[in-house]
């Protein structure tokens, strides 16, 4: 039988700019991590997705991470049981070995090119390169001003929420999902990633693949400023207090914010996310002063044009990137020795499957 795969963000372009929580990959068990180096177009991706297939099929559980930049390709791989990560260690995501040869090692690329025919096209690589700089730091501009926007709709549904009510209904749902439950006396720390991105094709979500495991999901219906980082906080912290284990999925504009949690040891997804609409639902927004929304109603949705406007520009720029970014590929995968990299792929399934218990 295969195994089950989930699909996860392990970065996020938010209004910080590019953010990553790359060590959220690596578990607690990990016996082997390979830092894949080299250029783009170089197999990186396409490594990690045959070695990630490969161990599904052989009936293994995999984490596939996805890179916001290029959500076809992959940042990288957990597989689980056998506590091995492979990570894509280039730029913007530089990752190096803190442990090396105990747990981490370098693969290195690079090692499979040709480098005298790559070397004329260098100025070609090096304008790209500069353009896709320039692309990031424009989408980023635009992501940074959505934020105010983002605060200034949080602030006015603040002003007509009944806190009281939401805090009741928490402690409600809270004494509800935990009743009865002893605490094990162990800390587990929590894992924060992101389930939803900000990409250059357009939002993605996937967190239908993060809880596809989960027997339960309640989607929680509220707006920006409606209370639902603070209601999802309240319960994973609860979570995290017994002993539980616990993921965190963070808004990728604002990282501050939550979307979705996981409590693996209730069999549990709590999520903001609109694929689960109507699905056992938590609604804040019936502790909104409606009366009082009213007043604020031409102003939110003035805030919520413009909003979308910035994303929108944030979006065209992250494709303008990725565009150049496709482009310097071209330079590079006619340069590639692939049938040596097959090989090495063979070697790298050979030595994960030598932590097999």
């Amino acid at each position: 039988m295969e195994g089950k795969k989930r699909k996860i963000f392990p970065g996020a372009n938010s209004s910080k700019g590019s953010y990553p929580l790359f060590d959220n990959i690596i578990p607690k068990n990990v016996n082997r991590i390979f830092c894949l180096k080299g250029g783009p177009g170089v197999g990186k991706s396409s490594l990690m997705k045959k070695i990630g297939k490969e161990f599904i099929e052989k009936g293994y559980d995999v984490e596939l991470f996805y890179c916001t930049s290029d959500p076809s390709s992959l940042d990288g791989v957990l597989i689980k049981k056998l506590g091995v990560v492979l990570l894509d260690a280039t730029a913007p995501h530089i990752v190096d070995p803190k442990n090396p040869g105990a747990i981490d090692e370098i693969v290195n690329l690079g090692n499979y090119w040709d480098l005298e025919e790559l070397v004329k096209s260098k100025n070609e690589i090096v304008k790209c390169n500069k353009e896709i700089g320039d692309s990031f730091k424009r989408a980023y501009r635009f992501l940074k001003a959505s934020e105010p926007i983002y605060c200034d709709i949080e602030e006015k549904y603040k002003d007509c929420m009944d806190f009281g009510k939401i805090n009741e209904l928490t402690e409600k749902i809270i004494d509800e999902l935990f009743r009865n439950i002893n605490s094990t006396g162990e800390y587990i720390k929590e894992r924060h990633l992101f389930g939803t991105a900000i990409t250059p094709i357009g939002c993605i979500d996937y967190t239908d693949s993060i809880l596809s495991q989960v027997d339960k999901v309640h989607y929680l219906n509220g707006e920006i400023g409606t209370g639902r980082t603070t209601f999802l906080k309240k319960v994973y912290e609860k979570a995290v207090e017994k002993g539980m284990c616990v993921e965190v999925y963070h808004y990728p504009l604002i990282p501050e914010k939550i979307e979705t949690i996981l409590i693996k040891d209730l069999n549990l997804g709590i999520t903001t996310s609109k694929i689960f609409e109507g699905n056992n639902e938590i609604n804040l927004k019936e502790c909104i002063n409606n009366s009082k929304l009213i007043n604020y109603e031409k102003d939110i949705n003035f805030d919520k044009n413009i909003f979308d406007e910035l994303i929108s520009y944030a979006i065209l720029n992250l494709k303008r990137a990725k565009a150049q970014h496709d482009v310097i590929e071209n330079y590079y995968i006619p340069n590639m020795k692939f049938d040596e990299i097959e090989e090495l792929k063979n070697q790298l399934i050979k030595r994960i499957l030598k932590y097999e218990k």
